[in-house]
């Protein structure tokens, strides 16, 4: 319950933000937040090593128009007694007038390295909260985009750990699809706003050892202003007949971009625009061969 305060007063303040941002906007504006946080509590198990990655790009062009991108509030952090882990971000890009794009993003990566004894369960609590927001005034001149993904995976490393003691800061460093092994367990949550098109939409996949507490989404597609936000709270547990060594990786990725293209943009958007669609296309595919044991939500 405190966790979910925490991520309501993030939302009014992020609010806020928004309405002092254009309260008086004096020609046409595009708007596209989001947010999402995850954290982690109740390890049945201390850490055996933790690392974290937290990085984010921006990008703005204008030729007569007013852009702005930010990242706002980007954490990941950990604590050891008791063991625990966080990451949270903002990104948000607002427009004005015309010709310009603005484009932003943050990805953050947690990851932590278990031993857990034989006959024994290992668990966690989580909760998982994605906000997604656009706006325009103007369609088809305008358009804002945003996608968000929270989401984490377990393996076994049993073998990995004895052979290569490095492995946590180069899976750190690389791509987790790139990693040669089939997570035991997995959830994730995803969502996507686009107010040109009909790609709307959040879900969210599990499998079968993460139990959910609760869930709660409000939505809102197909309009000039459009918001989707989830949060859903539950728990991993798995028993363990024999002796295992556990990693948990766990990602948060948020994108955000706001066009009003003119032609001379028009190269630009192309490039950046299939950037933005082929990174959130391959991240939503990926997750769909990680196991066959899931369950697959949509919120509408």
């Amino acid at each position: 319950m405190k966790q979910y305060v925490g991520f309501v007063k993030f939302l009014l303040s992020v609010t806020s933000l928004v309405a002092t941002a254009i309260a008086t906007p004096s020609q046409a504006a595009t708007l596209a937040i989001s947010q999402g946080e995850l954290d982690f509590t109740n390890f049945s198990e201390s850490f055996a090593a933790i690392e974290r990655l937290n990085q984010g790009n921006t990008f703005a062009f204008t030729n007569g128009g007013f852009v702005t991108v930010q990242n706002i509030d980007a954490q990941t952090n950990f604590i050891t007694e008791p063991p625990a882990a966080s990451t949270s971000a903002l990104s948000l890009a607002f427009g004005e007038s015309k010709d310009y794009f603005g484009y932003s993003e943050t990805e953050a990566k947690i990851i932590g390295n278990f031993d857990v004894e034989a006959g024994r369960s290992f668990y966690f609590n989580f909760i998982a909260a994605l906000n997604l927001e656009t706006s325009i005034d103007e369609s088809p001149a305008e358009n804002a985009g945003a996608t968000g993904d929270i989401s984490f995976l377990l393996f076994n490393t049993t073998d990995i750990q004895e052979q290569n003691s490095d492995f946590i800061s180069i899976l750190l460093a690389n791509k987790t699809n790139n990693f040669a092994k089939n997570p035991l367990d997995f959830f994730s949550l995803t969502g996507n706003l686009d107010t040109l098109g009909n790609k709307d939409f959040i879900t969210y996949q599990k499998s079968a050892n993460v139990t959910l507490f609760s869930e709660d989404s409000q939505v809102n597609f197909g309009d000039n202003q459009e918001f989707a936000t989830a949060f859903i709270s539950g728990s991993l547990q798995r028993y363990f007949a024999n002796q295992a060594n556990l990693t948990l990786v766990a990602l948060r990725k948020s994108q955000v971009r706001v066009t009003a293209p003119e032609p001379s943009m028009s190269l630009a958007l192309l490039f950046m625009g299939g950037l933005f669609v082929g990174v959130r296309r391959r991240e939503t595919g990926d997750r769909s061969q990680e196991s066959g044991d899931k369950k697959v939500k949509s919120f509408t």
